[in-house]
């Protein structure tokens, strides 16, 4: 037998969701196109229903307890039911067409996805893409939160709500100005690129901690002389004679070679893996199941 709830449960969620989302019922009322009032009182109604308290308000902002935390992937799983629920009974109809939302970082979105995309265009033309590039860690919540349909990202510790499935692999690699600028060997050691001038990726990055452990696991450091978060950017710095970068080899193009020297370092880092990554539970419509398996040929999604 199901329980008789209040008929605006769903509405109650909702904005729980848009208010934890954004931390403040002021910008998730903008966001939902509705009035704070009846915001407020919708995360009102649903702790009262759930004789818990969902948001610690005592620092004058709307921070999700820890019974809100467990509340929200329910919260996000339930929604992505009702998506499924609604779209099946119509599913010949949704055949390839739609938005397919993919995050990764800025490489993979450059150098990975175009020549999938564009196929697949090709073929079902009223299929659009939402691309978004960034730090793994953010791009990740987007996943989490199941705002977007799949990720392609280099990440280790997954937890039980993610599905993943690899890709491939990649190396890391050491790019150097031409006419051997600064003193390296043929197969740079750890202590001679601790010698150079080195530009980095921001801490918040994934590569920056693995490379910087490495260094400090051998009582090394890296000579950091410029931080950007930019491949693009750092292999024009390292082209002007500014300093060496490690980087995944799969930021570094052909047409690189002619302005930078690029040493593979697969004798001191171990193979970097990307994988396709989901949220459990999340809701793939039919264009995006057909897209996955172009990247993915034979994967099975339920």
């Amino acid at each position: 037998m199901i329980e008789e709830m209040g008929g605006d449960f769903l509405q109650w969620l909702r904005g729980f969701y848009y208010v934890s989302k954004r931390g403040s019922v002021t910008k998730a009322a903008l966001d939902m196109r509705r009035n704070q009032t009846t915001i407020t009182h919708q995360i009102k109604c649903l702790e009262n229903e759930l004789g818990v308290t969902l948001f610690d308000r005592s620092s004058g902002k709307m921070k999700l307890t820890d019974e809100g935390r467990l509340f929200l992937n329910k919260v996000i799983s339930v929604f992505e039911i009702v998506k499924e629920m609604k779209n099946e009974v119509r599913e010949d109809k949704l055949q390839y067409k739609g938005r397919i939302t993919i995050v990764s970082t800025h490489a993979v979105n450059r150098y990975f996805l175009p020549k999938f995309i564009d196929n697949f265009r090709k073929k079902s033309p009223e299929v659009f893409f939402n691309i978004e590039g960034g730090m793994a860690g953010v791009m990740l919540e987007r996943i989490y939160s199941a705002e977007a349909d799949f990720g392609i990202l280099n990440i280790e510790n997954i937890n039980s709500d993610i599905i993943y499935h690899e890709l491939f692999e990649t190396v890391l690699s050491l790019i150097a100005p031409k006419k051997g600028m600064f003193p390296l060997g043929n197969k740079p050691t750890l202590k001679e690129i601790s010698k150079v001038p080195y530009i980095s990726f921001p801490d918040s990055s994934i590569i920056t901690p693995i490379i910087e452990e490495k260094f400090a696991k051998n009582d090394l450091s890296l000579n950091v002389v410029l931080i950007l978060n930019n491949f693009q950017a750092i292999k024009e710095y390292v082209a002007m004679g500014m300093g060496v970068c490690i980087m995944d080899d799969k930021m570094i193009f052909g047409r690189d070679r002619s302005k930078l020297d690029v040493f593979p370092l697969d004798h001191i880092f171990e193979k970097r893996k990307y994988r396709l990554i989901m949220r459990r539970g999340k809701y793939l419509s039919p264009a995006v199941k057909a897209f996955v398996r172009t990247i993915k040929p034979g994967l099975e999604l339920v």
